[in-house]
């Protein structure tokens, strides 16, 4: 779809804001050929289509919005409009001086350039980039890679069972990273963009704890405690306090830990994060700052009692009110308690059940609880109330009361 405005600031903010599922255009009316196209993938470009010295019609890339703002576009549009009419062929040009600085290869490009920036600005670790899914493409140079190489990748690992859901992410990954190769002028336009998000099932089936499963990880959790009680009370170098000083306390940290997910949603790595001073005992809530949050935006959570219970006699037992309240091995954040988490499904007998399942099983107890899908939005941090109505058929009223008007 094409279209015709002129092109303002204002504009290009409402055109980012919009959801679409096709290609559209908007072509300036004071600049002649001056464009701005927005993909599905959401990502928006400027460019200027001319007429070459010999008759050919050819599109100038400049870059993409909004590291290039409108008024910066325009005013190069401007500059390359005056050499076309003084007959200078601009892409060439571009072209020549690109051969000059050869283009990357993708494996290159993402551990030399790319991962370097991104750890700087990002706080996700870049190990969990999934950038090695697409090793058979490193040796290929930035502007080689191609659509096809894509779908047949997707293609082959839906065959070996990789998920629809998490092959779009893995791509969207690797078109973020080329989305930023074009904004740095390694390569002029994304080769992914005509890659599409497949269609998958939102509303998967959510892995929660059943009663009986819940009460045999509690009772295994306190087993495991007995054990390392008796078998060292200073267990783990130190870190922790002798148990018969505290009455109800933990040998180590796996116990508190888990308690806490499960009464509070909270994602993994935002309870690594987790400092005493976003604990408040006189409000009984904790803070999750946006900076350690996978949104980046900054929420509060309630601490029921036996949240508010497992925070107290921990910050009791480790005698401090400063740094993580998790620490580990010198004084380290965690990054992860998979070994532990490992031995407590097996000595629990629960199969297919992840740590992140904890923050699923926190949102199914309160929605069918009967709280509302709005509350459970705020509690679990989510920006999109799409993510949280994947629960919304753990309600027990609300479908029911909806057919039941048909009795009438």
């Amino acid at each position: 779809m094409d279209y015709k405005h002129k092109l303002t600031p204002a504009l290009a903010t409402k055109l980012s804001q919009q959801q679409t599922d096709k290609h559209f255009e908007v072509t300036d009316t004071i600049i002649a050929g001056f464009k701005l196209k927005r993909y599905i993938s959401g990502t928006m470009t400027f460019s200027l289509m001319y007429t070459a010295p010999d008759g050919r019609r050819l599109r100038y890339t400049m870059g993409n919005y909004p590291a290039l703002s409108v008024p910066a576009a325009r005013k190069l549009a401007e500059q390359l409009y005056a050499q076309v009419k003084l007959g200078r062929d601009i892409q060439r040009e571009k072209q020549a001086a690109r051969e000059v600085k050869p283009v990357p290869k993708l494996g290159d490009f993402i551990y030399n350039t790319y991962l370097p920036w991104f750890t700087t600005h990002h706080k996700a670790p870049k190990a969990k980039l999934p950038f090695n899914q697409f090793k058979h493409l490193f040796g290929k140079q930035l502007d080689k890679v191609t659509a096809w190489d894509i779908e047949s990748w997707r293609s082959k690992r839906h065959k070996e069972g990789l998920s629809t859901s998490t092959s779009n992410r893995y791509i969207g990954t690797l078109k973020a990273m080329f989305n930023r190769a074009v904004e740095w002028e390694v390569i002029e336009q994304n080769p992914l963009n005509k890659v599409k998000k497949q269609k998958s099932d939102s509303r998967a089936i959510i892995r929660y704890l059943s009663v009986d499963e819940e009460q045999r990880l509690r009772a295994t959790l306190r087993s495991r405690d007995r054990r390392l009680a008796e078998s060292n009370p200073f267990y783990a170098g130190g870190r922790f306090t002798r148990l018969e000083a505290i009455l109800g306390g933990f040998p180590d940290h796996v116990h508190p830990m888990v308690l806490l997910l499960i009464n509070t949603g909270m994602r993994r790595g935002e309870m690594f994060n987790l400092r005493w001073q976003d604990v408040d005992f006189v409000n009984k809530r904790i803070t999750v700052v946006g900076n350690t949050s996978k949104t980046g935006q900054t929420r509060y959570i309630p601490l029921n009692k036996e949240a508010f219970r497992v925070l107290d006699v921990w910050h009791k037992q480790t005698k401090r009110s400063s740094g993580y309240v998790f620490v580990g091995k010198n004084g380290e954040r965690f990054t992860n308690i998979d070994k532990a988490w490992k031995v407590l499904l097996r000595d629990a007998q629960i199969q297919d059940f992840r740590l992140h399942d904890l923050r699923h099983h926190f949102a199914s107890r309160l929605v069918s609880a009967g709280i509302d899908l709005n509350s459970v939005r705020e509690l679990l941090g989510h920006t999109d109330i799409k993510m949280t109505l994947r629960y919304a058929h753990l309600a027990p009223a609300h479908l029911s009361e909806a057919v039941a008007v048909l009795n009438q």
